[in-house]
């Protein structure tokens, strides 16, 4: 069995807590508890992890085939997502929660769409399978995001780390001020005049309006079961734990490529993507629960290798802390330029690199 089989952990933490102790004793334990283990029990994990690992010495270079186990466990997301949307919302109905409790329910709901739906729908929209990219897509639909898709594909990895892609944050560009753009080209799913010229036709613009039709489709059929069996409020909170999906898929995004920048040419011929053009994030429990999204150089490089392919690219940028903590500093920008420009700066210094200022 693949060891990626771990991904699932924060989901068996939560039922697990549900079905043992929250169910019988009420309260939010079993939100507590898949909040604890992210944010706290897997950068542990990871630090006690890395200091197994050097005592180990080299590790053995994963294979470039996808062994079916791999493929499996990001097409099962797909079920375990509708369980947490219908779960959540049944929560809501049959109970009173307060405003807080509320708060931190559509958290948790949230931040688990984003390992359950977002992040393993990364990975299907670039399988060569249709019915894997058909899963990718239904995957979106239970956050209301599938225009995601097209501007994932067709945008963001055309013009990843320059100024024409709205998905790649620019030196000092504060969270905040890099979200509307990136909300705006993924939730319509447009990728932009530049990737348009590159696939012209009228083709191209119909496959916009029917692939997000088909999408925003299955998200209104989602909101209509929830909104008709458990009422107004599980409906709100199917929207607001979408939104909170999108916001963790965009701070992956912001993370992935921050101030970093491809080199393009007076006639607008971008240099091909390279280790220098993403952020890489090597703490390894970190990167099985999140299937290798922090390995983010050697994605960008090869779109369609499969997660457990992924290494940590020889000469990319690496991030001193994994996903989890680092959307926490990346709410406070004072914060998250402290900790990353030092190594911005070093890295781009190191490699003759010259930094623009975001507008």
């Amino acid at each position: 069995m693949s060891p990626y089989i771990v991904f699932f952990l924060p989901a068996l933490i939560l039922y697990g807590t549900w079905f043992l102790y929250s169910r019988a004793h009420g309260g939010l334990a079993f939100a507590y508890a898949a909040i604890g283990f992210i944010f706290v029990a897997i950068p542990l994990a990871d630090l006690a992890a890395s200091r197994l690992r050097r005592g180990a010495g080299a590790q053995a270079t994963p294979a470039l085939t996808r062994p079916a186990s791999e493929t499996a466990i990001v097409v099962l997301s797909l079920p375990l997502q509708i369980v947490n949307i219908f779960f959540f919302a049944w929560y809501l109905a049959t109970r009173d929660p307060n405003l807080w409790e509320s708060a931190v329910l559509v958290l948790i709901a949230g931040i688990l769409s984003a390992l359950y739906a977002q992040n393993p729908a990364h990975e299907l929209i670039h399988h060569g399978s249709r019915f894997e990219r058909v899963i990718g897509t239904m995957l979106f639909s239970t956050s209301i995001y599938s225009g995601a898709k097209l501007a994932h594909v067709h945008s963001h990895h055309l013009l990843v780390a320059t100024e024409r892609d709205p998905t790649s944050a620019k030196y000092g560009q504060s969270l905040y001020a890099f979200l509307p753009r990136a909300v705006a080209v993924n939730l319509f799913g447009w990728w932009g005049a530049d990737a348009m010229r590159a696939r012209p036709g009228l083709r191209w613009r119909r496959r916009i309006v029917l692939e997000n039709l088909l999408g925003y489709s299955m998200s209104l059929l989602w909101a209509l079961l929830i909104g008709g069996l458990f009422g107004a409020a599980a409906l709100a909170f199917f929207v607001l734990q979408s939104a909170i999906g999108i916001l963790v898929l965009e701070m992956m995004n912001y993370i992935g490529h921050y101030g970093l920048e491809r080199r393009v040419d007076a006639g607008g011929r971008m240099e091909p993507v390279s280790e220098r053009h993403a952020w890489d994030c090597d703490l390894p429990f970190s990167n099985l629960v999140l299937i290798s999204v922090q390995k983010h150089a050697d994605h960008h490089i090869h779109p369609a290798r499969a997660y457990g392919a992924l290494h940590c690219a020889p000469g990319s940028p690496r991030l001193p802390l994994s996903y989890p903590l680092l959307f926490l500093l990346t709410l406070t920008p004072c914060l998250w330029r402290r900790v990353i420009h030092p190594r911005l700066d070093a890295y781009r210094a190191g490699h003759g690199l010259h930094r623009r200022q975001a507008a």
